[in-house]
């Protein structure tokens, strides 16, 4: 899988902002530029309209020219010099860019701020990373407030190797992790504890995972087949994630998907899973089918719900939950979205070591929007932990990145 290979970046309120010009801010944009130089990451310059500067005397001299002399040359695209250049918004405005520039368009990233670079973004089906440096224009991307944090951003995840620890694609049965959880084994127990703070209390660093799951998607490709986003409820009455909402709904504009909070419903307060299993109880699929359901029409905003169901035969759902050990719930609300025709990719953070993800077999035709209880939840394959954990590097990678994240600083040289 191609890793970050070239960077779009806008003209306005990303390199420089109209007007006066911010000289500690700027300091900070020329490391970031030092710093792409330094990572031999390529980038170009899109502009609808050409950018000039006017001295204390009156006279104007091209932005572009006064920047190469200090960066050296770059590429820049703009609409205004060149009528070959598609004018932002449009979706082909990047891909004239990626074309020009010889990239693979699933190694791509744009820097911008405006809402038009948010369109700019989106139509041509690129991460867009949002600039917040100059000021919040638009609430659509992943924020960054610094060029500092943009960069710690795209050296520890945009370069990586190992994107999945476990990937299975056994059509419909679609299930990707991005690492081993254990906080028993040295070399797991600093990251899992992380992400299981994040996950339950909103502690420790859930944006180093919603990161590391964004560029997961993004550069394996997946973001482009999906057009909703649902969770994984907790085993109370009720639903959504009240600590990765807010970060989902995010991740969802980053890939014009809609994120859907309520889409399932715990209508019944479920077994702790792993209190059954320390207390050892039996559990099976039963204890989540029998405990779910789907909102028929779920809320598209927070004040307006779906007229008619969104999920259909030709629609595809990311499932996401924050860990996995034997794949009980999220192969319950697999079922449950496969009753309306969607189609199901299943996300966790982490899987838990050592455990086999059993998968539910064929179910009687059910009303996926009901309660139901089920007499049976057949078993009909095992996808084997040892067999399936095809890349241990990825885990290893995740740690190495969570040891560095947090003290990150400009490399030497920038």
């Amino acid at each position: 899988m191609p890793a970050l290979q070239g960077v779009i970046i806008s003209f306005r309120d990303t390199l420089v902002m109209k007007g006066q010009l911010d000289t500690e801010i700027f300091s900070e944009v020329e490391k970031l530029i030092g710093f792409l130089k330094l990572r031999a990451v390529n980038f170009a310059v899109l502009a609808n309209d050409d950018w000039y500067l006017t001295d204390e005397k009156g006279k104007r001299y091209s932005l572009v020219d006064r920047l190469r002399n200090r960066w050296g040359h770059f590429e820049y695209f703009c609409s205004s010099l060149d009528s070959s250049v598609p004018r932002k918004p449009r979706a082909d405005a990047t891909k004239h860019v990626i074309n020009k520039m010889g990239w693979d368009p699933d190694s791509v990233v744009y820097i911008g701020a405006s809402e038009i670079d948010a369109f700019t973004a989106t139509n041509g089906d690129l991460l867009f990373l949002r600039a917040t440096w100059f000021g919040e224009y638009t609430d659509y991307g992943l924020p960054f407030s610094s060029p500092l944090d943009i960069c710690r951003f795209i050296d520890t995840f945009c370069f990586r190797e190992h994107w999945w620890f476990m990937a299975i694609e056994d059509n419909p049965f679609r299930f990707y992790s991005l690492a081993t959880f254990s906080t028993y084994k040295r070399a797991h127990e600093l990251y899992s504890q992380d992400a299981r703070n994040a996950a339950k209390f909103g502690r420790g660093h859930p944006e180093f995972w919603l990161a590391a799951l964004v560029t997961s998607v993004y550069f394996t490709g997946l973001h482009q087949e999906m057009n909703y986003i649902a969770v994984v409820p907790g085993h109370r009455q009720g639903s959504g994630n009240n600590v990765m909402g807010d970060a989902l709904d995010l991740f969802a504009k980053c890939f014009r998907a809609k994120y859907l909070p309520d889409l399932v419903v715990r209508h019944t307060t479920a077994q702790k899973m792993q209190y059954a299993r320390t207390s050892r109880i039996p559990i099976d699929h039963r204890t989540q089918l029998d405990s779910i359901r789907l909102e028929r029409l779920p809320m598209k905003s927070p004040s307006d719900p779906y007229k008619t169901p969104p999920l259909k035969p030709n629609k595809t759902v990311l499932v996401i939950d924050d860990f996995c050990t034997n794949g009980y719930s999220m192969e319950a609300v697999r079922a449950y979205i496969e009753q309306t025709g969607a189609r199901v990719i299943m996300v966790s953070w982490l899987k838990t070591i050592n455990s086999d993800i059993l998968s539910l077999g064929q179910l009687p035709k059910f009303n996926p929007y009901v309660a139901n209880t089920f007499k049976k939840a057949p078993v009909t394959k095992v996808y084997g932990y040892h067999q399936h954990a095809t890349d241990h590097l990825a885990s290893e990678e995740i740690d190495e990145m969570f040891r560095q994240y947090e003290d990150w600083n400009w490399p030497d040289g920038v």
